[in-house]
C-alpha cells in the first residue's frame, strides 16, 4: 500500500481535498496501482516553524511581497 506524505504551510480544506484527489490519481496512473490502495497524510506547519536559506518562511514571504 503506497503512502504519500505532504509537508506544507497552511492549506484550505478545498486545497487538501484537491491534493488528495490529484496525488492519488496521478500516482495510481504512474505506478499502475489501484487508487483504493493509496493513503495520504498532510502535515501542516505554520510559516515560522520551518525555513529556507537561513530564514523562516514567514520572513521569506514578507521580503518577497515587499519586492513584488
Amino acid at each position: 500500500m503506497p503512502h504519500i506524505t505532504i509537508e506544507s504551510g497552511k492549506l484550505t480544506d478545498d486545497q487538501k481535498r484537491m491534493l488528495v484527489k490529484q496525488l492519488t490519481k496521478v500516482s495510481s496512473e504512474i505506478m499502475n496501482i489501484p487508487p483504493e490502495f493509496y493513503s495520504i497524510t498532510i502535515h501542516e506547519m505554520d510559516d515560522a516553524s520551518y525555513g529556507i536559506g537561513g530564514k523562516c518562511i514567514d520572513v521569506v514571504k514578507r521580503e518577497y511581497m515587499s519586492r513584488h
